[in-house]
């Protein structure tokens, strides 16, 4: 009787570690309804890079002293008052463990709205692809260090392009002709033309590399202004350009003209298409914003005499971008989200709390302390 009890407790013993065991070892979830699933690393992921965030915030502090790497005498940041780059004050480990939350909310949500809006399926020939690039990706350079904190390959591969594609895909849909909310090829041209700027420009350096003989036979080279009248003659060709494609002349033929009089072969234009900055600090954008469409000028950028370029600039009727700009095979998407992406994401954002979205209690047993503590 006496040895059927102590094998009795060996077992009741094993039964238990093993049970401890199999509890260790279950997966975790960052969020798990229904048939979403989030796993625990990708709001592990969110934590440490709220974390990061925190620390630059933290370094930029009066408190912090860069040669001791100290904050206000101590070395951890986390109980100090951080302000962000809204002007949010709070004290850093719970701006982190928000904004961890929050974003983790969104991804959830994010899913969720895909599911809702039949736009949650993901090609499977093109995610095979997208995890034999990332599998690469992650054992030669992440999977040491993210493992450290519990993030998985599968949660990488969850922030890396599963959200992204299923963000895109849900975009899309939610304003696509047939969505909750389209939007009209007349929206998406007004907004175009009346938030984009087209340019082109080429230049020309004021000054010459010159090459010196040193005495110990070694040599040398320095900038050089041009002379003056090499200068001079480089502003009236450059102003009789501008004035051309002021006057409605072809920007083509200008080019090909500034070429052929200096033997140049190869185009040196510099053309773009891009959002409208007003707050833009660029000399070069901000002549640019000054002019109308269909006008050139002449500017010379530089500080000094060995650092100066004069450019011709001209700022192409907009309308001449509107085709390519608005056509679904070629940028209409890079548009429409401009157009749109701050207010997807206030949409994704009142989703998740109408969606009462809660993360589970896993992420509970992680903190931000974790991160230091691994330094």
């Amino acid at each position: 009787m006496k040895n059927f009890s102590k094998i009795l407790c060996v077992v009741l013993a094993l039964v238990m570690a093993l049970s401890v065991a199999a509890c260790s070892m279950s997966k975790q979830y960052a969020y798990k309804e229904n048939d979403t699933e989030l796993p625990i690393g990708v709001y592990i992921y969110y934590l440490r890079s709220a974390y990061s965030q925190a620390e630059g915030f933290a370094q930029k502090s009066e408190l912090y002293d860069s040669e001791t790497g100290k904050y206000d005498g101590k070395d951890s940041f986390l109980k100090m008052e951080i302000t962000d780059d809204d002007g949010n004050t709070a004290v850093a480990e719970q701006w982190i463990k928000d904004k961890a939350e929050k974003d983790t909310k969104l991804a959830i949500a994010t899913y969720l709205k895909a599911k809702e809006l039949n736009a949650s399926t993901i090609d499977q020939t093109e995610l095979d692809s997208a995890k034999s690039y990332y599998k690469s990706y992650w054992e030669q350079s992440l999977s040491a260090d993210y493992e450290t904190y519990g993030i998985s390959f599968d949660s990488f591969m969850q922030i890396a392009y599963l959200l992204p594609v299923t963000e895109s895909n849900a975009f899309k849909a939610q304003y696509a002709a047939d969505g909750p909310t389209p939007v009209s090829d007349e929206e998406l041209s007004k907004y175009f033309t009346d938030n984009y700027t087209s340019y082109k420009y080429f230049s020309v350096n004021l000054y010459e590399t010159a090459t010196a003989d040193e005495a110990s036979s070694e040599t040398s080279t320095e900038s050089v202004p041009l002379s003056e009248d090499k200068i001079a003659a480089y502003q009236k060709e450059f102003d009789g350009y501008a004035k051309t494609l002021s006057s409605g002349g072809s920007y083509d033929d200008v080019i090909a003209d500034y070429m052929k009089a200096h033997d140049i072969t190869e185009d040196p234009t510099t053309a773009n298409v891009e959002v409208i900055d007003k707050e833009t600090t660029d000399q070069l954008m901000k002549a640019i914003l000054d002019m109308k469409d269909g006008q050139a000028m002449t500017i010379e950028i530089g500080e000094t005499d060995t650092t100066k370029q004069l450019y011709v600039l001209y700022r192409e009727p907009i309308a001449n971008q509107l085709k390519a700009y608005t056509d679904p095979e070629q940028h209409r998407d890079d548009v429409l989200s401009s157009m749109k992406h701050e207010e997807f994401d206030e949409l994704l954002e009142k989703y998740a709390e109408e969606k009462g979205v809660k993360l589970s209690s896993d992420c509970g047993k992680y903190n931000p302390s974790m991160f230091e503590a691994k330094k």
